[in-house]
């Protein structure tokens, strides 16, 4: 992600049922219908699993609470296990990340050249987790298809703050919600695989409630798996605060 703030993708992926198909789209506007059906819900709040896997096997569990509202707002906790419990990341919007240390009693705001480093021992970058409009901070460079997916070629806007050099998003044609990810360095490597599955029904939004990042590069994995979701709770605005954070 040469840029930083895309992988702010709706994360778990939530699009209205029975979308209706679009014919002759370029990438740029499909990019644009995918930010649209990934934050389609008005706010969400999920309880997920995560399984760390390293490249010898071993694995550690964590649990953890993601709440979501809108394109800009997000908030995500550690629940389990008490070595990170507290731990906290905050996006109130417009490029405003903050971490929480319990251990420090102590909000930092995430600066630029943080955030490619891996949020809490995960394969996600802060910058994965920056809630926001995949359209607005990349650039679509090419458009193919297949039978089920748009598969569209993308490369961070000048200026923004990342050591991705470009992404190939994989798109579905049925709702817009995307199922891959490929991430390439600046040197046009594949360095992170990003997918979903486990699509279902929430409501009168489709949810995946599984998803895996694998950094191929160190050899190491993350699983995040869907415990509980509730949609469209009624979240406030003041919920995304540094003050909440500490909570």
């Amino acid at each position: 992600m040469s840029q930083a703030k895309y992988v702010a993708f709706g994360f778990l992926g939530v699009a209205l049922l029975a979308a209706p198909p679009v014919l002759a789209l370029n990438g740029a506007e499909v990019l644009k219908k995918m930010d649209a059906a990934e934050y389609s819900a008005k706010d969400t709040d999920a309880t997920v699993k995560l399984v760390m896997t390293d490249k010898g096997g071993a694995r550690s569990e964590r649990k953890m609470q993601m709440f979501q509202k809108g394109m800009k707002q997000r908030l995500v906790r550690f629940l389990e296990p008490a070595d990170v419990k507290g731990i906290a990341f905050l996006d109130e919007g417009d490029d405003k990340m903050y971490l929480y240390l319990p251990a420090l009693h102590k909000v930092r705001r995430i600066a630029g050249h943080v955030k490619n480093e891996n949020f809490a021992g995960t394969d996600f970058a802060f910058q994965d987790l920056q809630a926001g409009e995949f359209s607005e901070r990349v650039d679509a460079k090419s458009l193919k298809e297949d039978d089920a997916h748009y598969i569209v070629e993308a490369v961070p806007r000048p200026g923004t703050d990342s050591k991705y050099g470009k992404l190939i998003l994989h798109i579905r044609k049925s709702d817009f919600l995307f199922d891959k990810i490929e991430f390439f360095d600046e040197s046009q490597t594949l360095w992170k695989l990003f997918t979903r599955d486990d699509f279902r029904p929430v409501g009168k939004y489709t949810q995946s409630y599984r998803v895996l990042m694998k950094d191929l590069k160190a050899e190491h994995s993350t699983e995040m798996t869907v415990l509980d979701l509730k949609v469209d709770v009624g979240l406030k605005d003041s919920f995304f605060s540094q003050r909440q954070l500490k909570k």
